[in-house]
């Protein structure tokens, strides 16, 4: 879970700073990459990147560690012996894993705003003009561009919100499935598997969309490593907040049911 967490950072880290050195290269440092020297717009970087792929792995892995094994191993069972209440048990370890999920989040954006400071320090390079890859779409690079603190915090509160999505998938997978790698496959797989739903119709009813539209993420991922955003989403962020909301609770509920089962009480079968 730590060395998951820890790569994620050094992930980001790198991609920024691999951006950066490539934008050196070239002689002229796009907005979007040198707006990361400045604490707030990495740390909307970073819930960015916290809010996708890599959040998403992170969080299965931290269910998988903290929950599927527990279940795996039948040590829920003996814990479910002390503590009848389930929901005790799981709103415990869920509040655990959004404050770990909280602080890496943060560590990330730090730790990406220190390497992009020290980046520019020994490659200083100008930044194109604004309008350089304005070609009239609304989906252009430059919606990635400076954030203030308002808006880091609100992406970073987004960010917490799409992992506690995450964890509440990874939570179902782990009590229908009590194991391990079934929980990590069934976490992660999903989204994997409908992403390139989202080139069809139904693109705009599925979760991935849902999330662009909570996250305000810009029409191109750049260094970051979400890949079912293919436009800038239109719907009010407050819309997919609410459908994301919706469906964490149904997801908590069904996980709050299957844990309550005896069946985890049984040995794995």
């Amino acid at each position: 879970m730590y060395v998951t967490g820890a790569l994620l950072v050094a992930a980001t880290a790198a991609a920024g700073a691999g951006k950066w050195w490539g934008g050196a290269e070239f002689g002229r440092q796009h907005p979007t990459v040198a707006a990361l020297v400045e604490p707030a717009s990495a740390l909307r970087a970073a819930a960015w990147q916290s809010a996708t792929l890599g959040g998403l792995l992170l969080a299965t892995v931290i269910v998988t560690i903290g929950v599927a094994q527990f279940i795996e191993s039948g040590t829920w069972g003996a814990l479910r012996l002390y503590e009848h209440r389930t929901h005790v048990l799981y709103g415990r370890r869920l509040c655990a894993a959004l404050g770990f999920l909280a602080v890496v989040q943060v560590v990330s954006g730090l730790t990406l705003w220190i390497v992009m400071r020290g980046t520019a320090a020994l490659r200083p390079t100008p930044t194109l003009p604004p309008n350089a890859f304005d070609t009239g779409s609304p989906s252009g690079l430059l919606d990635a561009g400076p954030a203030g603190w308002g808006e880091a915090l609100a992406a970073m509160g987004g960010a917490l919100l799409v992992q506690a999505l995450y964890l509440s998938v990874a939570w179902c997978a782990a009590a229908l499935l009590r194991n391990s790698i079934g929980t990590l496959a069934l976490g992660v797989g999903p989204w994997l598997v409908t992403a390139p739903l989202l080139l069809l119709p139904i693109g705009p009813f599925l979760p991935h969309a849902w999330i662009a539209n909570l996250m305000a993420l810009p029409g191109e991922g750049q260094y970051r490593f979400y890949f079912w955003v293919q436009e800038s989403p239109q719907p009010s962020p407050a819309v997919g907040a609410a459908l994301v909301a919706g469906c964490i609770g149904a997801l908590a509920l069904a996980a709050h049911l299957l844990l309550r089962s005896e069946r985890v009480l049984r040995p794995v079968d």
